[in-house]
């Protein structure tokens, strides 16, 4: 195999960095497995690891979705109620891995939960990824599902 040396910024080399598997990846299979590009037979595949496997699927995580390319810091999301209707007047924006509603940060989930109480809705077991929408109207649990079958 040859390889070619490149040049990247240092705005590249740290989101590669961050998206490694320490003590395993080079940037080259960082490359790899981010792109999806084979080797041999195989494409490479890394569980989060830097995400303790407890059994159970990872959480969604807003975080890793900006680091992803899948959605944006100060991105507006939309909550949906449990019929799948948006309720366009109940608006967040995206802020690292949380949500910004009225000047303060909230998880998803008690921000979908306590809206949805306005709305009428009574439930102890919100699932916010599955309320909180894009544009698109594609639930952060959709887009999280999607990044995860490609990571």
């Amino acid at each position: 195999m040859e390889y070619h040396k490149i040049e990247i910024d240092e705005e590249v080399f740290n989101y590669l960095q961050s998206r490694a598997v320490a003590y395993v990846e080079n940037p080259n299979m960082t490359l790899r497995r981010l792109l999806g590009i084979k080797t041999g037979n195989e494409t490479i595949r890394v569980k989060h690891p830097h995400k303790p496997y407890h059994g159970k699927k990872p959480k969604a995580d807003l975080q890793e979705l900006i680091q992803g390319g899948i959605l944006e810091d100060g991105q507006t999301l939309f909550l949906h109620n449990y019929k799948g209707k948006k309720l366009s007047h109940h608006q967040a924006i995206v802020s690292g891995n949380r949500l910004l509603w009225n000047k303060q940060l909230y998880n998803m989930s008690p921000l979908a939960e306590m809206l949805l109480k306005e709305e009428g809705y009574q439930s102890n077991s919100v699932r916010g990824p599955a309320h909180w929408c894009n544009v698109d109207n594609i639930s952060i649990k959709q887009l999280w599902e999607q990044y995860m079958s490609k990571t």
